[in-house]
């Protein structure tokens, strides 16, 4: 993945309400641009891809999957 501050990360929702907490600086909003970026091909906060591949690495990718229950 390299998105960020996230290297690799699985999520599974659930058909209610679903919430990310943490610390301040934890990644929350990170996550929810890296859901946007998979989901529209685009970050919702920086046009310019290179400066969402996390520090230290070459790339950025990500795979998801979206089932309708």
């Amino acid at each position: 993945m390299n998105f960020k501050n996230y290297a690799e990360t699985t999520l599974s929702f659930i058909p209610q309400v679903n919430a990310f907490t943490g610390e301040n600086g934890a990644g929350k909003t990170n996550l929810l641009d890296g859901i946007h970026y998979l989901s529209l091909c685009k970050s919702y906060f920086n046009p310019i891809d290179s400066q969402h591949i996390k520090k230290g690495e070459e790339l950025v990718y990500g795979t998801g999957r979206v089932r309708q229950r």
